[in-house]
Order: C-alpha cells, then structure tokens, then sequence
C-alpha cells in the first residue's frame, strides 16, 4: 500500500490501514470486501447515502454539457436557481448566496464581510465572538476563530487577531451533565458581561448552535436569543454556522429555526449536495447586499471553483430532495429509532455519562466512572473508535480536556431501522470491550 497520502488531521505516518473501494447506501466496502455501516455520513455530508442515482445523473449531464464557468464574468441558469432555492429555504431576509468551495471557505468569508460591513458604517469595530470549544474551520480565519483544536494550533501561529470567546454553556458537576436554571442564569450573566464589555469593538458574533466537533453540545435557546437580540440592537451581525447543523440534521432544515430568530449570515457546506462535489455557501441578508451597494463596493472574495456548474448542478438535484416530505418523515422516524435504541442499550451502561442527541447528531459521553465524572482518556476514546472499524462501523470521536470525551454518530438519512440497531450495538460492545466493562 503507497504511503505517500497525508490524510487531514493526520501525522505523516498516521491513519487508518482502510482503503474504501465502493459504496453503497449507507454502506462502504474495503479491497478485501469487508462492508462497514458507515455511522459517520462520509463526514457529516453524504447524507442520502453513496450512490444516489438522480444526483450521479444530473452531475453527468452539468458535466457533458457545461462543466465550467469564469465565476467572476459569466453564470449558468442553475446557479440563480439553487441561490433562489437557499433564499427560500432560510428566512425572508436573505438576498444574495455567495458560494465556496467548503465549510471553512465560507466561513472565512463570512469573518471578510463582518469587518467589511463595520468598516463601510464608519465604525472601527472588527473584533468577532466565537463560543469557547467551538469549530469553524481549518483555514486561517476559520482556524482563528475555532478554539476547538487547542495544542494543534501551536506553532502556526501568528492566528488572525481580533477573536474574543463567549462561555460554553455546559457544566460537569453532575451525570448527565445537564444545566439547571441556576446555572442558566449564571451563563446569561457571564455572557451579557462580556458582551457589555466589547459592544463597541464587535463586529460579528458567529455561533455554532449546536456544537458538533465540540461535541455535541447545544446552545440552550434563551442563550441563542439573547445573542440574537444583542446584536439586533447594537447593528452587529449575527451569523449562523450551519455547516454541521443545515439540511435537517438536528430534526429542522436548519437549526435556527427552532428560535424564531433571522441570522445576518449563515454558512452552509456538507449536506447542501451530498457530499459527492466540493460546495459551501453563505446566506446573506438584505442590510449588508443594500450597504454594499450604497458604498459601491464589490465583495472581494473569490476562488476559481465558486459556483462550479457540475458542483451546483449536485446542489440542486440534492436540494430537491431534501425539500421533499419523504426526507423529512425518513429523519423524523431515525431520529425516533435512535433514541430507543439508545435508551435500550447505552443509557445505563456504566462508564456513559450522558448520550447527547440533537436530532441525528448524537455524542456517546463517556467517563472513568460515574463518581468522579470524569472524562476517559484520549487513547481509550481512539481504541473504541478502531474497535468499531474493526467490527464494521464508521464511527467518529471528540475529545476536549475536562469537557468531553465522546464516540461521535452522524447518521446518513437512508438508514433502515436494523442498520440504526446494529450501530448501537457494535459501540455498545466496543465500549464495554475497551473499557473492560462487565
């Protein structure tokens, strides 16, 4: 086997021994054709599994017809067609789409338009708010805004400037982990502190809503809305980080929708089109598309492959899907096995703090022992993770010091209720297995 590919997030020697050479539905297959439920979704992004007939069919014909466009001079019918579906599909304030090529790229926009915006209303304001463990990316800006990553970023530095951290809601007094209105209270204000604090140097605040490779970990709503509100009143813009949350993946077709509130921004990767074509997008709203205008200025973002014609053409046969009522009942009934699955199997098993499950984003919490709360260590969470590839299942994990240690399920939205059964089990085992639990 060559040993020449670097994977991402990966030492040079490092990675998994697995080489995927098909796949089917919710399933891969190995050179040796050993079948492995995938439970990971490609990586968050292939959600209505891996060879999808009527998207594959419209990426032919985009790709015989018309495979590229000069994104800066020219455009395709299909790409006002999908900006026209996002528009819709967001909220009524949205009235540009600005495409990317991923989740990070579009975030790294969404930080060029925050300071962008600030510096056309006369204000110098360009520090942005991110919440404490959050991601958003790999990309410099993207980078300096996710305080995910911790020691790995040491060493690239110097990070773009300008980022300040809001308190993560979650506490680890208890099992299950779960904030009482106390404690409620007191992140509000903690929060309104330092948002108080840094109103006048605040461009943009950006939020995960929930916390994906953070793990899991969602924002409670009277948290989201007093972001909300805070930057409505003080003309900051609030923008959404979608990538991980968009296209029904917490149960809504976005995650903002659960709080009745209308985000200046949102960024949008992953499940826009399977996942089978690079393609990010960020949602913009009225205020900032009439600012630009009045100032005359252009937006000064571009990559070659923006708006690529055969990676929108993916969008929109994905979009149509997506929008369909089958897929939203398939998501609501998975969301339904998976908790009974879980509450069958994983609640009570000793070593599981908690099982956090918003939508079909799910963490499997796990610690030294329900006493001390405690997280297990990082090596054990990599050994249950390859025990699981090993019996067949495509898992992922995050591990954040003192916060969570946690095997990771981001199911596809084709899975059949034995398939949602027999994921449970293989974790069920491989914990118990690593964990020696008897």
């Amino acid at each position: 086997m060559s040993n020449s590919y670097w994977q991402p997030l990966n030492m040079a020697n490092g990675g998994l021994e697995i080489e995927i050479v098909k796949g089917k539905q919710a399933y891969l297959y190995d050179g040796n054709g050993k079948k492995y439920i995938d439970g990971y979704s490609g990586l968050w992004n292939v959600d209505l599994g891996y060879n999808d007939e009527d998207i594959i069919d419209d990426i032919v014909r985009q790709m015989k017809q018309l495979p590229y466009v000069n994104p800066i001079t020219l455009k395709t019918p299909i790409v006002s067609e999908v900006s026209d579906i996002l528009c819709e599909i967001t909220h009524d304030k949205i009235s540009k789409i600005v495409y990317t090529c991923s989740g990070s790229e579009a975030v790294e926009a969404a930080i060029k338009i925050s300071r962008k915006y600030s510096a056309m209303k006369g204000k110098n304001r360009t520090k942005i708010a991110v919440i404490e463990n959050s991601y958003h990316g790999s990309y410099y800006g993207s980078m300096s805004a996710s305080n995910y990553e911790g020691t790995e970023k040491e060493g690239y530095g110097p990070m773009l400037e300008g980022f300040i951290s809001l308190p993560l809601p979650f506490s680890r007094k208890r099992k299950g982990n779960l904030i009482d209105d106390k404690e409620k209270q007191y992140f509000l204000r903690q929060l309104e502190e330092i948002l108080e604090t840094n109103k006048d140097t605040l461009c943009s605040i950006i939020i995960e809503p929930v916390l994906a490779s953070g793990g899991v970990i969602p924002l409670f709503p009277e948290y989201i809305c007093k972001l909300s509100e805070f930057c409505k009143t003080n003309d900051i813009l609030f923008v959404c980080d979608e990538v991980a949350t968009g296209f029904w993946r917490t149960g809504s077709i976005f995650s903002f929708k659960k709080y009745n509130i209308k985000p200046d921004i949102i960024t949008i990767s992953k499940g826009i089109n399977n996942g089978y074509l690079p393609l990010g997008a960020v949602c913009i709203c009225k205020k900032i598309e009439e600012l630009f205008e009045q100032n005359e200025k252009i937006l000064f973002h571009l990559s070659t492959q923006n708006a690529n014609p055969i990676c929108i053409a993916s969008a929109l046969a994905t979009l149509k899907k997506m929008r369909s009522r089958e897929i939203q009942t398939k998501v609501e009934i998975l969301i339904k096995e998976f908790q009974a699955a879980i509450s069958k199997n994983l609640v009570n098993l000793n070593s599981v703090s908690e099982v956090r499950q918003v939508g079909l984003m799910i963490a499997i919490d796990l610690v030294q022992s329900l006493e001390s709360n405690v997280p297990i260590e990082e090596k054990s969470l990599y050994g249950i993770v390859g025990r699981c590839f090993g019996k067949g299942c495509i898992v992922g994990m995050s591990y954040s010091t003192n916060i969570s240690s946690a095997i990771l399920i981001f199911p596809s939205y084709i899975m059949s209720d034995n398939d949602v059964k027999e994921v449970i089990k293989i974790v069920k085992e491989s914990i118990m297995e690593e964990l020696r639990i008897r």
